[in-house]
C-alpha cells in the first residue's frame, strides 16, 4: 500500500509548534491507544522542526531494550562511549553532545513508546528536557505507567499532555480515498469507518487484508466490501494481545459480547455474575452505554468481536449463541430488536424452538434491507416448522433477491384455504408481477382477498403494482379508496401514499404529490421503528415525483438527503434507491461524471437484492450519462447490459430507458436513429398516460434534430401547466421561429428548475437566433449566459451544445455525416447509417460547400476534432 498522507492532527501540531517557539516549554507528551497514530504524529512534529532549521534525534524504546541500561538512548551518546557504573558520566556525555548540536540550532528529540524506557534512558531524557539542551516529543500508550522523569514534565507544566482522539470520519475518508483509487460505495465507506473506529492502524490493516483477501473489490468501477472482514497481521496481534484473558472471570463475558453485542446489561446478568462484567469494563475491554431506558454493554472496539469469534471453536460458539437465545426467549421480547436477535441466535445456536419468532425475525431482516439474513432465517423457520406461511415468506424473500424461478417453485400453485390464504396471495402476487411482469395475474391473486382480513394489505401492494405498471391514474383511485377506509392499517396506507406520491408526479399534479407525501410521511415517521422502510419509500417516491415534474433541484435535495440519512442509520443498505435516483437526477441536470458515480454505486448495491427491478433502469441511465460525457463505446456497453436485464415489469420506466437508448445512439453519431428512438419514447409515454415524460421526450426529439413536435408540446404545456412543460413549449416555439427572446426566457425558466443542461442548450440556440436577427449585443449577453450554464454541466456533449456554428446551416443528415466524417471513412459512415457511399459523399460535398472547407482535415479543424487516420 502507498504511504499515507498526514491527516487530522492540526490542533496537536499547532500546540507543538507554539511550544517550540516559547523557551518555557520543554516538550510535549502524546498519549493514546495502540495504533491511534502517536508515532506518526511525533515523526511529523520532528519533520516540521527540521523544516524550521532544528536538529532532530529519534529514540525508540522497546521491551527488549528495557533490560539494558541506557539501551534506548545509545544513539544519543558520543561514538565509542560505553555506559558503565553510575549514570552521571552518561548524562554528562549525552548532554555535552546535545549542547554541541544546539550551538547553532534547536535540538528536538523524539522518544517513541516512552513508557518502555529503562530507568537510565528515562533519566537521560528527563535531564535533557529539564536542562533545556533539547525539546522532547514523547509518546506513550494510554493506561501504561510512564517514567517519573517524563510525567514530571507534564505535571510541572513544562510539557503539554496531548490525548489523541480517534480520527473523525472525514479524515478516515481521506485515507480510504488515498488508498483506493476510484469511487467507494457509501455502504462500504460506512463499514470501513465502523470497523476501524477512527484508528489509523486498524484502518490500514483492514484495507490491506480486505484487498488481498478479495473481500474488497472493484465492481462496476466502484470499490465494494463484501462478506465478513477477518483481522490479520499487525492489527490481529495487537487486538489479540489486548484481549488476552485477564483472569478466569473474563472469557465468558467476552464470548457472550462477541456473539451478541450490544447486550442489555439485564440480559448479560442472567448469564454471568456482576463481578465478571465489572472486571471486563474496568480493564477497558467493554463499555456500557444507555439506549433508551436500557443500559447495554458492547466491546470497546468493533474489531474485538471479529478476533474473539475467529478464535471460538464452532461447538463452543453454538453453545454461546444458544445460551443467549434461551435467555432472551425467557423475556417478553418487547424491544425493537429482540425478535430479530432471538431469531438469529436460535439459528446460530443450531436449535429452533420458536419458529414463529424466526419467521418474524426474517420479516424484520427484510425491513432492515438485509435480504441475505432474511433468506437464512426464512429457510430455517421453514425447516423447523413447515407450513404455507413459511413457504410464502421464503418465496417473498427470494423474489426480493431477484431469484424469481426459485420463488415460484417454493409456492404451491393452488390457493390454500383459511388463514393461509393471506400470506400465499400476497407472495403469489409479488412473484407474478416482479418475476413474470404479469400484472393481470398478480391482480387476480390479490382479488382473492376482497372482503377478507388482509384486504387492505392487498390493496397497498396493488397500488405499487399499478404504479410500476405505468397506470398512474389507477394508483390514485386505489389510494383514495384505501385512505377513506377506517380499517386501513399503517403498512398499506404507507405503501399507497408512496405510490400515489410518485403517480401524481408523473401525471404533473405537483400539489397532489405533496399532499400524499405529507400524509404518508407523518404516519411513517410515527411508525419508523416498526416499519423502517416507510420513510425511505416515501422519500424515493417524492424524488420520482420531482424528477417527473421536472424540478431537478428539489429532486436532488430529497434524494441526497435521504441517501445520507439512510447511510448514517441502522440500515445503510437501504441507500441503493436513493443514490440511484440521485444519479438519474444528476444525468438530467447535465452532470455525467456525478451521475456515473451515483449510478455505478446503485447498480453494485442492488446485486442480489433488486426487489423493484431497478437495475435495468439504472443501467440505462448510466448508458445515457456515459453518452452525455462523450464516451460512445462505453455507453453502448452499458446499454447492452441494460437490454440484457430487461423484463416485463416496470413499464413505468420504459420511456426513460428508450430515451437512454436514443442518447446512446446520438453519442455514436447516429442522430437520425436517435431522433426516431426519442419519438418512440414519446409515443410510449403517451400510450401509458405519462404526460410529463412525454413532454420531455418530445423535446428530446427536437434536441436531436427532429421537428413537428411544437404543436404537441404546446398542448402538453397547456394541459399540464407545470413550469417545465411551459418552458419546453416556449423553447420549442422559440426554436421554430428563431426567436431569441423566447429562447432566453425559456432558458431562464429551465435554469430555475435546476435543468441546467436544457437551459444551456436553449441559451446556446438563443445566441444563434440573436445573431441571425442582427442583434449582436443580445447575442453577446446570451453567449455569456450560455457559458455560465455550461460550467455546471461537467463537460456534457450534446448536438445543441457542440458545434453551434455547424448546426446553424446544416440539415440533420448533413450534420450527422459531418460529425462522423472527422473520425470515419465514407464507407464506415455508410455502413453505420445504412446509406450508400455515394449518398454519404454527396452529403459531405454539401457540408464542404456550406462551411467553406475543402477536405476532412479542414472540417476537423473547424470542429476542433482530430481527422481520421489514413
Amino acid at each position: 500500500m502507498r504511504s499515507w498522507p498526514f491527516v487530522g492532527r492540526d490542533e496537536e501540531l499547532g500546540t507543538f509548534l507554539a511550544g517550540l517557539r516559547r523557551g518555557t516549554v520543554r516538550g510535549v507528551v502524546i498519549s493514546g491507544e495502540a495504533g491511534i497514530g502517536k508515532t506518526r504524529l511525533a515523526r511529523e512534529m520532528l519533520a516540521r522542526a527540521r523544516g524550521l532549521g532544528c536538529h532532530t534525534e529519534w529514540v525508540a524504546a522497546t521491551g527488549s531494550l528495557a533490560a539494558i541500561p541506557f539501551g534506548a538512548v545509545a544513539g544519543l551518546l558520543p561514538a565509542g562511549h560505553v555506559p558503565e557504573g553510575h549514570g552521571l558520566p552518561v548524562l554528562a556525555a549525552a548532554a555535552a553532545r546535545i549542547r554541541e548540536y544546539g550551538r547553532d540550532q534547536r535540538v528536538v528529540i523524539g522518544v517513541d513508546d516512552a513508557h518502555l524506557l529503562d530507568a537510565g534512558s528515562a533519566a537521560l531524557i528527563g535531564h535533557l528536557a529539564s536542562q533545556q539542551p533539547a525539546f522532547v516529543v514523547a509518546t506513550c500508550r494510554a493506561g501504561e505507567p510512564v517514567p517519573d522523569t517524563i510525567t514530571v514534565l507534564w505535571k510541572d507544566g513544562q510539557a503539554p499532555w496531548l490525548d489523541l482522539a480517534t480520527l473523525p470520519a472525514s479524515d478516515v475518508d481521506r485515507l480510504v480515498d488515498h488508498t483506493l483509487a476510484g469511487d467507494v460505495d457509501g455502504v462500504t465507506r460506512r463499514r470501513l469507518r465502523d470497523l476501524a473506529a477512527g484508528n489509523p492502524l486498524a484502518l490500514r490493516e483492514l484495507l490491506s487484508a480486505a484487498m488481498s483477501g478479495q473481500a474488497l473489490r472493484r465492481r462496476n468501477g466502484v470499490w465494494h466490501l463484501a462478506g465478513r472482514y477477518r483481522p490479520r497481521g499487525a492489527v490481529q496481534q495487537l487486538l489479540a494481545d489486548r484481549l488476552r484473558p485477564l483472569g478466569s472471570r473474563t472469557p465468558p463475558v467476552l464470548e457472550l459480547l462477541a456473539c451478541g453485542e450490544p447486550l442489555p446489561l439485564a440480559l448479560l446478568e442472567r448469564l454471568v455474575d456482576r463481578a465478571s462484567i465489572e472486571e471486563v469494563e474496568s480493564h477497558g475491554l467493554a463499555v456500557s452505554e444507555r439506549a433508551g431506558e436500557r443500559v447495554q454493554l458492547r466491546l470497546a472496539h468493533p474489531l474485538y468481536g471479529e478476533v474473539l469469534r475467529a478464535g471460538l471453536p464452532a461447538g463452543r460458539a453454538r453453545q454461546v449463541w444458544w445460551r443467549l437465545a434461551g435467555a432472551l426467549l425467557e423475556t417478553p421480547l418487547r424491544r425493537r430488536d429482540d425478535l430479530l436477535r432471538a431469531a438469529l441466535w436460535q439459528v446460530e445456536g443450531g436449535v429452533v424452538v420458536r419458529a414463529d419468532v424466526v419467521r418474524t425475525g426474517a420479516r424484520q431482516a427484510v425491513g432492515r434491507a438485509d435480504l441475505a439474513l432474511a433468506e437464512r432465517l426464512a429457510r430455517a423457520a421453514g425447516q423447523a416448522e413447515p407450513c404455507v406461511e413459511a413457504d410464502a415468506l421464503l418465496a417473498q424473500v427470494l423474489e426480493y433477491r431477484g431469484r424469481s424461478a426459485e420463488a415460484a417453485a417454493v409456492l404451491q400453485q393452488d390457493p390454500p384455504a383459511g388463514d393461509e390464504l393471506l400470506p400465499w396471495a400476497l407472495a403469489r402476487a409479488e412473484t407474478l408481477y416482479w418475476g413474470d411482469g404479469d400484472a393481470p395475474a398478480a391482480e387476480r391473486a390479490l382479488d382473492l382477498l376482497r372482503g377478507l382480513p388482509g384486504e387492505e394489505l392487498a390493496e397497498g401492494i396493488r397500488s405499487w403494482i399499478l404504479l410500476f405498471d405505468g397506470r398512474c391514474a389507477a394508483v390514485l383511485e386505489v389510494t383514495d379508496r384505501l385512505l377513506s377506509s377506517r380499517s386501513a392499517g399503517a403498512q398499506p396506507a404507507i405503501w399507497a401514499t408512496a405510490a400515489a406520491t410518485a403517480a401524481a408526479g408523473f401525471l404533473g399534479r405537483g400539489a397532489d404529490a405533496a399532499a400524499y407525501h405529507e400524509r404518508g410521511l407523518s404516519l411513517a415517521e410515527e411508525r419508523r421503528a416498526e416499519l423502517p422502510w416507510g420513510v425511505v419509500e416515501l422519500d424515493l417516491a417524492r424524488t420520482l415525483a420531482h424528477l417527473a415534474i421536472g424540478d431537478l433541484d428539489a429532486a436532488w435535495r430529497v434524494a441526497d438527503e435521504g441517501y445520507r440519512q439512510v447511510l448514517s442509520g441502522q440500515s445503510p443498505m437501504m441507500s441503493a434507491g436513493h443514490v440511484g435516483f440521485r444519479g438519474l437526477v444528476e444525468h438530467a441536470q447535465g452532470r455525467p461524471d456525478s451521475a456515473g458515480r451515483s449510478l455505478r454505486e446503485a447498480i453494485t448495491a442492488l446485486d442480489g437484492r433488486d426487489t423493484l427491478r431497478l437495475t435495468h433502469l439504472f443501467l440505462a441511465g448510466l448508458a445515457a450519462a456515459t453518452a452525455l460525457g462523450g464516451a460512445a463505446q462505453e455507453a453502448r456497453g452499458w446499454m447492452e447490459r441494460a437490454d440484457a436485464t430487461g423484463s416485463e415489469a416496470n413499464r413505468l420506466f420504459a420511456p426513460w430507458t428508450a430515451l437512454a437508448g436514443a442518447w446512446t445512439l446520438a453519442a455514436d453519431g447516429r442522430l437520425t436513429d436517435a431522433m426516431h428512438a426519442a419519438a418512440y419514447a414519446a409515443d410510449l409515454a403517451r400510450g401509458l398516460g405519462l404526460p410529463t415524460v412525454e413532454a420531455s421526450a418530445r423535446f428530446d426529439v427536437l434536441r436531436l434534430g427532429g421537428d413537428g413536435e411544437c404543436h404537441r408540446l404546446a398542448e402538453l404545456g397547456a394541459a399540464l401547466g407545470t413550469p417545465l412543460s411551459r418552458a419546453l413549449a416556449g423553447a420549442a416555439r422559440g426554436l421554430r421561429r428563431g426567436d431569441g427572446q423566447a429562447l432566453s426566457a425559456a432558458a431562464d425558466a429551465l435554469a430555475g428548475l435546476g435543468q441546467h443542461l436544457l437551459a444551456a442548450e436553449v441559451a446556446t440556440c438563443a445566441v444563434r437566433a440573436y445573431r441571425q436577427a442582427g442583434l449582436a449585443g443580445k447575442a453577446a449577453m446570451a453567449l455569456e449566459r450560455a457559458a455560465s450554464l455550461r460550467v455546471r454541466c461537467e463537460g456534457a456533449v450534446t448536438p445543441l451544445l457542440n458545434h453551434e456554428h455547424v448546426t446553424a446551416v446544416l440539415t440533420r443528415r448533413e450534420r450527422e455525416v459531418a460529425l462522423l466524417a472527422v473520425q470515419h471513412s465514407s464507407r464506415a459512415i455508410a455502413q453505420r447509417l445504412g446509406l450508400s457511399v455515394a449518398t454519404v459523399n454527396n452529403n459531405l460535398a454539401r457540408v464542404y460547400g456550406k462551411l467553406g472547407v475543402g477536405n476532412r482535415a479542414q472540417l476537423a479543424a473547424l470542429l476542433d476534432a482530430a481527422p481520421p487516420g489514413g
